[in-house]
């Protein structure tokens, strides 16, 4: 087998740099996610990661990317290869040093990353374990050296014995598209700086969205539409950057990347194992791909066929995408909250659903966009990673917010449905509502989104770490709250006030004294959901005003206004709370600062240090982005 791929390269000419830029800039200028809708600048970065592990493919990945760089082909463009040493081997470490220096020779900087290996690791899951701690340490080495694009090697042939595994092991549609030419990285979820993350974005309603709803009050059922200032909605900041994975040799051979390497005599390794066709069922693929006389597989499965196939699923991929966009477009989405995690939507009546489908479409076709449609709307608030749910999970659901046009009217017994992490509740508006408010509305077919309610004893809880004194880091590091929500906390001087300056400056030995204090308390800030006993501890400190009437104090009852207009019935208790824990002993007790997506701080030092019975002449400050989304179905919705 071994012989054959070296025969084979002698048919196939070498890469030329122009040729790999091409493809390059192909890849990169076609993908969403490497413009994440700023089509302004669609340019490949000038800041390049490259993994490279000694084998033909990356290192002729290593050799055009230098090419690049020596023949001027890219403006002021940066190259640095990443070897891994998976320190799983004896020999592992002297490998990746001969890889380094090879990179070397060429004339690219290297550097090589050694795994640290968790104490306990499962050795039967190696490659599991082996996988996530590669991404992990590419990602983090690329977040430092600000690199946002990391090039592998994967090659044409990989991407047909990938498409073709995939169609053995019975995928269909958007599996059977072979390997994306860019991808989020791998395995590094909640990776700040790596995972989608790393800046932010503020983004804000339109200007000409009056007349939409924009807050709601009561129970979900049977909701109440105000109106909220449109001055008061600055917008949000929501999480942008991290890595992307880049595999500009899709279009290539392997005997190309092979006739790359003889031609310009780059050395690399080659792994006997990877032509055992006992070993694996990738190399028993790549064993029935191999060129032979009479050909081993049938002309269906053979390259040709598959590069076909998997050309055909990028169309049905982009038709459906197309379909999906014009169904969003439909849609309206009449208020959109982030800090909350709500959004009340108006989807289309059966009157305004298209009669009839393109001879060309089955109903099938329309369910898969319909599934699709509704995947893409959850998302934006869901607690999920991207496509975290199939499909076909969607299925079931269309018809609920997506009725027939075959239906006189929209049915009027409809009911509440968790879908993809979200609670759809129908909307029902009051009597209370304007004309206009009710129009916009009025159509039968509007449900209010929320994050589904927690499972008991399944709310997330995040601890934040405060910097080591000494450190002139003011904040805690940036983490994932609930998938939704990206946070850090400080704690600074009190000033004696409720609501300090949140961009007052500190010394050093300011911020020392208070972590000082902080450390030897035994205290932990926590992010948690809001809970009803929170709402009881602030009613027990708030000013006797209205205390022991059936009426709520002043401050008490804005909170609960603000809560119900924002948040309603149980929505609120999906909202994050910042709390300060004590540690005593078996105990911890927590008591409730600040709803941080809200900007409201509940409780001042004083009143915190009275409950915890403790000095703290410290008060928190914090920060928060939203979590990275989508932002075409905003705007095909008419929110952006």
């Amino acid at each position: 087998m071994a012989a054959s791929c070296l025969s084979r390269q002698l048919s196939h000419k070498p890469i030329t740099a122009s040729q790999f830029l091409e493809h390059f800039q192909r890849a990169w200028s076609e993908s969403r996610l490497s413009w994440g809708g700023r089509q302004a600048n669609r340019r490949i970065p000038r800041n390049l990661g490259l993994a490279v592990s000694g084998g033909a493919d990356s290192m002729a990945l290593a050799f055009l990317c230098r090419q690049l760089q020596e023949q001027n082909l890219v403006d002021g463009l940066t190259v640095t290869a990443f070897v891994v040493d998976h320190k799983a081997r004896e020999e592992s470490s002297r490998e990746a040093r001969t890889v380094a220096t090879w990179l070397s020779d060429i004339g690219l900087q290297a550097q090589i990353l050694e795994l640290d290996w968790p104490q306990g690791t499962n050795v039967s899951a190696f490659e599991t374990h082996a996988r996530r701690l590669r991404f992990q340490a590419l990602g983090i080495a690329c977040r430092d050296r600000r690199i946002s694009a990391l090039l592998m090697g994967h090659h044409q042939d990989d991407n047909v014995e990938t498409t073709l595994w995939r169609l053995c092991s019975g995928a269909r549609g958007a599996g059977l598209a072979g390997i994306p030419p860019i991808a989020r990285i791998p395995e590094c979820h909640g990776l700040y700086g790596v995972s989608e993350s790393g800046s932010s974005a503020v983004l804000r309603p339109r200007d000409d969205r009056a007349g939409a709803p924009s807050a709601l009050v009561g129970n979900p059922t049977t909701l109440q539409v105000q109106d909220k200032d449109e001055d008061k909605q600055p917008g949000f900041h929501m999480a942008t950057g991290g890595i992307l994975l880049c595999r500009p040799l899709l279009a290539f051979p392997k005997a190309s990347l092979l006739a790359t390497c003889h031609q310009h005599r780059i050395p690399y390794v080659s792994d006997p194992t990877n032509f055992d066709p006992t070993l694996t069922p990738r190399n028993a693929i790549r064993s029935l791909l191999s060129p032979s006389s009479p050909p081993l597989l049938p002309r269906a499965l053979q390259a040709p066929s598959i590069l076909s196939l998997i050309k055909s699923s990028h169309a049905l991929i982009e038709d459906a995408i197309a379909h999906s966009n014009n169904l969003l477009s439909q849609c309206r989405l009449l208020d959109f909250n982030p800090s909350t995690g709500t959004m009340l939507i108006r989807f289309p009546s059966s009157q305004t659903q298209p009669q009839s489908q393109p001879p060309t479409r089955t109903p099938h076709f329309q369910t898969q966009v319909q599934s699709l449609t509704l995947r893409r709307i959850t998302e934006l608030i869901s607690p999920h990673p991207h496509n975290h749910f199939p499909l076909p999970s969607f299925e079931k659901f269309t018809a609920e917010v997506f009725p027939s046009s075959s239906s006189s009217s929209t049915p009027t017994n409809r009911l509440p449905f968790t879908l993809g992490g979200i609670m759809f509740h129908p909307f029902q508006p009051t009597s209370t509502s304007t004309p206009n408010r009710k129009n916009h509305t009025e159509n039968g077919n509007t449900w209010l989104l929320t994050r589904q309610p927690y499972m008991r004893n399944r709310a997330p809880s995040l601890a934040l770490k405060l910097p080591d004194r000494e450190s002139e880091d003011m904040y805690s590091p940036w983490k994932l709250w609930d998938n939704r929500y990206w946070v850090r906390a400080a704690v600074v001087p009190d000033t004696g006030e409720r609501d300090p300056d949140m961009s007052a400056h500190y010394t050093q030995s300011e911020l020392d004294g208070v972590r000082r204090c902080y450390d030897a308390e035994g205290l932990s800030l926590v992010v948690r959901p809001l809970r009803q006993s929170d709402l009881q501890v602030i009613r027990g400190m708030i000013d006797g005003q209205g205390r022991g009437k059936k009426h709520h104090p002043p401050a008490l009852a804005a909170l609960l206004k603000r809560l119900a207009l924002e948040a309603p019935g149980q929505a609120r208790f999906t909202v994050p709370v910042l709390v300060v824990q004590k540690n005593s002993g078996d105990n911890a007790r927590q008591v409730p600062l600040a709803l941080p997506t809200l900007s409201c701080r509940l409780l001042s030092a004083s009143q915190a240090q009275s409950l915890l019975q403790t000095s703290m002449p410290w008060t928190v400050r914090w920060q928060w982005m939203y979590k990275m989304i989508d932002q075409d179905p905003l705007k095909l919705m008419g929110w952006l």
